[in-house]
């Protein structure tokens, strides 16, 4: 059988392709003996008995365009190296066959590298997560097929969030609690049509590649980026013109110093109504599958023939209009035609730049909110504010400076702030977590910016700070790039409210008071905050807010340092290498149950 020229890229939703063509993840026995039926019945015509093995080799990672940050390694084939050579791929009866493998070349910086089976030996399993046992890995035919239509999309719920799909992972880590990228394309057994697409940092190749392989149609999709970021994104456009002619991009002025856009959230448009989508990922291949992110989805909404109104649609117009450009007042005008009264799970809370009188952004919206639906009655005593995130901002020489009044905000009730200052957490990758983890160092020099030179003048930060353990989700060695702030309740089972959001802990993202008592905001954020009934929600369990880490969170060890991703470390990662790594260098996927990362 002759292997598909696109390999696990293909489109082809035509039975006969498949059953012509050799892709990722087929049962290569059953398609022997097929083939070996085949030719015994054709050998008076001359056709031989069999063919040669077909080796498949893992698909590079595209290139991709992102400010300021190390890119993604580049999609030119030829320079990386193949996966290693077998007559057959590796089965087992518990687990499907996955297209992957732990290279023993991913290093070339130097640094020295291991083959397949030391790194299996290096890496023991994490003992909170355990052994997967006979959960499977999602394979690139179940891909193929949810693609195709042969297999329906998830069911959304749209009262809590989700992790994003981690490329490997086992099923019991996934199932119920993730989405892949290509789940939010469909609405209502419909492709999106058109698309509007709010982030940080785009990997243009993947975007499109991704929207092909769901039915996108090439509708027109809007990029909305900084200035900087979009034209970066412009000047790789122009190398492929008619490859890219339906993507608009649309710069965002930066009016304020240090600001940058960084709102991921996606608008996706089809012929029954829109979806729109808040999370925390940057639209790059990585971001989708080897981080730990999160993601909200919104209900359905269909056209507005009522004149309804609606909190949330009300905020998002308002938020909206705050861009000054052409392409965002279109989309508001569309959204307004959209009924969002149905919208009722979460209250947005968003970062505007500029220096604002009012409540209605940075953490002067979130206490707001708090403010009106959180009783005072449920938070208790002991009610600890936990924060997440990947990056911090420079918050001045002692805790009094700035996050004082951060966390004020966040103590928030009905009757006022809670009476006592709670104890806050920051729970923050250590170099340990990070070389550890499924990316090694890559995924802290990819996604976790925090340097030294803020560090250092900030050292009363680190009585905060909590390591990223995440052995209920089986994400304790997946880098965490998600953003959240919480309130937990003594006995781990209840927070009083949930916030899923872009921000990191930066007075840039939430915000700091000037001396006219403005409050001075220099970036676009936005999230999703979950209050339910203002009395508590549950964690975790089938209904229950996912908190993405292991409580009570376990603050550093005198041996624990904050990944730093300026310093230097000789210590040799996972995939064999030290950091500083060579960026350029292909980046190779893992299949991490059998890497030992699960």
């Amino acid at each position: 059988m002759e292997r598909c020229k696109y390999w696990d890229k293909c489109y082809r939703q035509n039975p006969e392709h498949f059953q012509r063509y050799l892709h990722p993840g087929d049962d290569l026995s059953s398609l022997a003996s097929s083939k070996s039926s085949h030719t015994s019945s054709t050998a008076g015509a001359g056709r031989s008995g069999s063919s040669p093995a077909v080796t498949p080799k893992r698909p590079s990672a595209p290139s991709s365009v992102t400010p300021k940050r190390p890119s993604a390694p580049s999609s030119d084939s030829s320079k990386r190296p193949s996966a290693p050579s077998s007559d057959t791929p590796k089965t087992s009866s518990s687990k499907a066959v996955t297209v992957s493998s732990v290279t023993s070349t991913s290093n070339k910086s130097g640094s020295g590298g291991k083959s397949g089976k030391q790194l299996k030996r290096d890496i023991s399993s994490s003992p909170e997560e355990g052994n997967s046992g006979g959960s499977t890995t999602t394979t690139t035919s179940s891909k193929r097929r949810r693609v195709s239509g042969e297999e329906p999309p998830p069911t959304i719920r749209h009262d809590r969030y989700y992790f994003t799909r981690v490329t490997g992972h086992p099923a019991k880590f996934s199932d119920g609690i993730s989405l892949g990228f290509q789940d939010l394309l469909w609405l209502d057994g419909v492709p999106v049509t058109r698309s509007w697409q709010f982030s940080y940092a785009v990997d243009v190749d993947w975007l499109i590649q991704e929207m092909d392989l769901r039915g996108h149609k090439r509708g027109p999709t809007f990029i909305i980026v900084g200035e900087k970021e979009g034209q970066a994104i412009q000047d790789h456009i122009m190398l492929k013109r008619s490859r890219y002619s339906n993507i608009i991009v649309v710069p965002v002025p930066l009016p304020m110093a240090y600001g940058t856009h960084h709102t991921k959230m996606m608008v996706l448009e089809s012929e029954v109504g829109i979806r729109i989508v808040i999370h925390t990922a940057n639209l790059v291949q990585t971001d989708w599958h080897t981080n730990t992110q999160g993601l909200w989805v919104s209900p359905l909404c269909t056209k507005d023939t009522s004149g309804s109104s609606s909190e949330f649609k009300s905020y998002l117009l308002k938020y909206m209009a705050s861009y000054k450009c052409n392409a965002v007042d279109q989309l508001s005008r569309i959204l307004h035609s959209y009924d969002m009264s149905h919208i009722t799970q979460v209250k947005l809370v968003g970062s505007v730049p500029g220096e604002h009188q009012t409540s209605d952004y940075g953490h002067t919206r979130l206490a707001s909110l708090l403010s009106h639906h959180i009783d005072s009655s449920v938070v208790r005593p002991g009610w600890r504010l936990i924060a997440n995130c990947s990056s911090i901002g420079s918050l001045g020489p002692s805790a009094e400076s700035w996050l004082c009044s951060f966390i004020k905000s966040l103590s928030a009730t009905k009757d006022g702030q809670t009476a006592k200052r709670p104890m806050f957490q920051l729970v923050f990758p250590t170099v340990e977590m990070i070389r550890n983890s499924l990316e090694g160092y890559l995924g802290g020099g990819r996604c976790v910016p925090y340097t030294s030179t803020v560090n250092d003048r900030q050292k009363w930060l680190r009585s905060h700070m909590c390591n990223w353990v995440s052995g209920e989700y089986g994400r304790s060695r997946v880098v965490p790039h998600i953003k959240t702030y919480t309130r937990l309740s003594p006995d781990r089972k209840k927070v009083a409210w949930f916030l899923l959001t872009s921000a990191n802990l930066s007075k840039a993202a939430w915000g700091a008071r000037t001396a006219s008592g403005a409050l001075r905001v220099r970036s676009y954020e936005l999230g999703v905050l979950f209050v339910g009934d203002g009395k508590g929600l549950e964690v975790g369990g089938d209904g229950g807010i996912i908190v993405p880490y292991t409580t009570p969170p376990k603050p550093y060890e005198a041996t624990d340092a904050p990944w730093l991703v300026n310093l230097k470390y000789s210590k040799l990662d996972t995939r064999g290498n030290k950091w500083p790594v060579d960026m350029s260098n292909p980046f190779e996927w893992m299949d991490v149950e059998s890497a030992g990362l699960i």
